[in-house]
């Protein structure tokens, strides 16, 4: 029996409209985020309700100062330099006096500094602050509280601990992102797929169980988002989710450059911050690398494209992310087998986490840690931007591929020379 193809999902005509559309929805945002802007710079010293995102005691200079993130109530993020001594405010909301007499529109969306004085703090913690509280009373290694509050909670790391983990090739399976989502979706996928079935079949066999079941994903995984404050990284996935499943239940192709460029403006439409969010374009960019294996690649059987996606991710991302970060270590090499490893240790800590033996794993995790090292290598930008250019060329041509291919292998060969 033949199988019906998919289809790509717009012709001239329709991509013509989809770009008017975006464009219109791109204005309104944009035009929502600059009333915003007009709202905060009334004023030069504009008294502002603000939630505190991030806060760690830093070297600014030569003086040690409390470095801390907060989220102002239309969304934009500002970061300012306070007393050392500032009590632990994570997860809190305050009434900022915010100096912006200078900010500018495009600073506005992609985040800024200023000075700030905290004029009052008000005493309700966050959902996600609890959640991250009863998270690490359950460690006593402040690497722990930090590892599983930025897997579970989206907290973000220590500037120290970010770099380790840069180092070795983890940042993107210990900060929670769409790779979680994944896992996440297959879990409740398993776990509801039976006993669904048979409610199903006995009571409305009328009913699309697909569609349902993921209607459920789709609303646990909002709740998440909401409980997590709509975490940046989060917003993406879940985006790029939805669209997937949109395009997937309509018979169009997914893996496609054109859906995913589709997915991209999109978000960007909505959520024009996303522009200069650095994790968006790394997410972006590991989407179209899995794309671009797919497309040569999607007659291997699962398991073989399971393996080799992880050594491919690898290696594409690699050149850019060593050009941007320039971060590496012999711990690095490793990153493959603990991907893989990951798919199995994910769900079974967060089991762990609703039982008295939360934490199990910590003295494995901290030898792993002790072990990784930071080494500083150099990548030209040329390599990262050869990377993109070869990857959206992979699409199309094979050559392309190989040659992705070439320059990841060429970059890592260049990496481990540096540090031996």
């Amino acid at each position: 029996m033949r199988v019906l193809e998919r289809v790509e999902l717009f012709d001239r005509s329709g991509a013509f409209v989809f770009a008017a559309l975006a464009f219109l929805i791109a204005f309104v945002s944009l035009a929502w985020e600059y009333y915003g802007y007009r709202e905060l710079t009334r004023f030069d010293d504009p008294l502002v309700r603000a939630a505190v995102i991030d806060q760690e005691v830093r070297l600014i200079g030569d003086m040690p100062k409390t470095s801390i993130k907060f989220r102002l109530e239309g969304g934009a993020a500002v970061r300012s330099a306070m007393s050392p001594y500032l009590r632990d405010l994570r997860g809190r909301e305050v009434l900022l006096e915010l100096k912006v007499k200078h900010l500018s529109f495009l600073d506005y969306l992609r985040g800024f500094r200023a000075q700030a004085v905290i004029e009052e703090v008000y005493p309700p913690l966050s959902l996600k602050e609890k959640g991250y509280r009863a998270i690490a009373s359950m460690h006593d290694d402040i690497w722990m509280k930090e590892l599983y509050g930025a897997l579970f909670v989206a907290t973000p790391f220590s500037q120290e601990l970010q770099e380790l983990v840069g180092a070795m090739g983890l940042s993107h399976i210990l900060s929670i992102s769409g790779y979680h989502y994944g896992i996440i979706t297959l879990i409740i996928y398993f776990l509801l797929r039976r006993p669904y079935g048979w409610v199903q079949s006995r009571y409305f066999p009328y009913r699309h169980g697909h569609r349902d079941l993921f209607g459920v994903v789709a609303a646990v995984l909002f709740a998440y988002l909401w409980a997590l404050e709509f975490n940046p990284a989060m917003v993406r996935a879940f985006g790029m989710l939805v669209v997937g499943y949109w395009l997937y239940d309509r018979g169009i192709r997914i893996v496609s450059f054109q859906t995913l460029l589709i997915a991209v403006i999109l978000l960007l439409a909505f959520w024009p911050r996303l522009f200069f969010a650095l994790g968006f374009w790394f997410s972006a960019f590991g989407v179209l690398s899995i794309f671009v294996f797919l497309r040569h690649y999607e007659h291997w059987k699962p398991w073989q494209i399971f393996l080799a996606l992880h050594v491919w991710c690898y290696l594409v991302l690699l050149p850019v992310s060593l050009a941007v970060f320039g971060k590496f270590g012999w711990a690095h090499i490793a990153s493959i087998p603990l991907a893989l490893l990951f798919n199995l240790y994910y769900p079974l800590v967060a089991a762990l986490h609703l039982t008295p033996w939360a934490s199990w794993f910590d003295p494995y995790l901290i030898a792993l840690f002790e072990w990784g090292d930071v080494r500083t290598v150099y990548v030209p930008m040329w390599a990262g931007i050869a990377s993109v250019v070869l990857a959206l060329a992979a699409m199309v041509r094979k050559e392309a591929f190989w040659a992705l291919g070439v320059t990841g292998g060429a970059v890592f060969g260049g990496a481990v020379y540096q540090i031996t």
